[in-house]
């Protein structure tokens, strides 16, 4: 073992140094005092360079990751990178939401492909059964029991259940008992709703591109209406009520989702939601037929998997970062990208107001999400 004295003359000086140590102590040499004072002498040096190097290690632990160079960048560097994943994992919520309600446009087409008509309600069941199961394999294949219950707010998943029930029912009857550009204009009056309570409710500032993209939004709306309304159609007061009742409906099922995404996982709240739904249509489908075709399975299937279960997750998921203000604008994609699916799939004509209309609310989308990119 090294001592760090390899010459004679260091040798010397060290023998004498613990000889003198071990007198002034009256330990006889050759005994276990003087051999430890030895041992002490020989191995300080590296047991002191043990010692350092057990703290630059503790040292290195509190910063996972970060090597001397990085450790020794400036602060503000680091916080930019955070800052930088942050915007994007917002902005990336954005698209989501945008995604979800691009989806639900082609509701629609599979209703007319499942050809039920006034048996809406059942078609709503079976995607909230469907939903229900899908939703509850995926719990147990993750080992995630725990989102199996309703946490701190299980009045309010009831709650937004119940709601989500009622904005479809309420819609359906609006679209029964209105022209169907009227019945869906009134609804999509929700965002307006959701951008005026924002402020009060959610803390939210209302932002000048809110306001220029939910002008851009309705008069988009407003033209797209304008090919749904009927010659010589009358409006009735039953209808307004039930577009009007759907839109509150609408709103006040956002804020909720917007508080119960603050601790509730989304897996939780889209369980619960759907759970409800089955259970409130149960006693209007039970032991009633319903003439549907194999084929007409199929859709209602995939109507359950992907536009109730998955889009729904996704959509839950995506709402906590998302200001509510914005999620209302971007609904409107819905209805614009029903417009298209229309097209696409039914050979359903478009005038000039509705690819104007959809040119609008695709604008007023694309205003709030750079703005969420921009601002992160």
């Amino acid at each position: 073992m090294e001592t760090g004295m390899e010459d004679e003359p260091g040798r010397t000086a060290y023998r004498r140094g613990v000889a003198r140590t071990a007198a002034s102590r009256g330990w006889e040499p050759g005994t276990e005092e003087t051999e430890a004072v030895i041992a002490l002498r020989r191995d300080g040096p590296a047991r002191r360079s043990g010692i350092m190097e057990r703290r630059r290690t503790r040292r290195e632990d509190r910063m996972p990751g970060r090597g001397k160079r990085e450790a020794a960048e400036p602060r503000g560097r680091v916080m930019g990178l955070e800052s930088r994943e942050e915007k994007d994992e917002a902005g990336l919520d954005y698209l989501l939401i945008a995604g979800a309600a691009t989806l639900w446009g082609s509701v629609g087409v599979f209703l007319r492909w499942i050809d039920l008509p006034g048996k809406e309600h059942f078609v709503v069941f079976i995607r909230s059964v469907v939903s229900v199961a899908f939703l509850a394999a995926v719990i147990a294949a993750g080992g995630r029991m725990e989102d199996l219950r309703p946490g701190d707010h299980p009045l309010l998943l009831l709650v937004s259940g119940a709601l989500l029930t009622l904005h479809w029912v309420l819609f359906l009857k609006a679209l029964n008992n209105l022209p169907i550009g009227d019945a869906v204009f009134i609804t999509y009056l929700a965002p307006v709703l959701v951008a005026l309570l924002a402020p009060p409710l959610l803390k939210e500032r209302l932002e000048a591109t809110t306001l220029l993209a939910l002008a851009l939004a309705l008069g988009g709306m407003g033209l797209i209406s304008l090919t749904g309304q009927a010659d010589g159609a009358e409006w009735s007061g039953a209808g307004i009520i039930y577009a009007l009742c759907s839109a509150v409906s609408y709103a006040l099922l956002l804020f909720i989702l917007k508080f119960l995404r603050r601790d509730t996982p989304s897996l939780t709240v889209t369980f619960y939601q759907t759970a409800v739904n089955a259970a409130v249509l149960l006693p209007f489908c039970v032991f009633r037929g319903f003439a549907v075709t194999p084929r007409g399975w199929l859709l209602l299937v995939v109507l359950g998997l992907v536009h109730t279960g998955l889009a729904g997750l996704v959509y839950v998921y995506a709402v906590k970062r998302v200001k509510a203000q914005h999620v209302g604008i971007i609904a409107y994609l819905e209805p614009a990208s029903a417009m298209l699916y229309g097209l696409l799939f039914l050979g359903e004509p478009v005038s000039w107001q509705d690819l104007v209309g959809g040119l609008l609310i695709i604008l007023a989308g694309s205003l709030v999400i750079r703005r969420a990119w921009a601002s992160g």
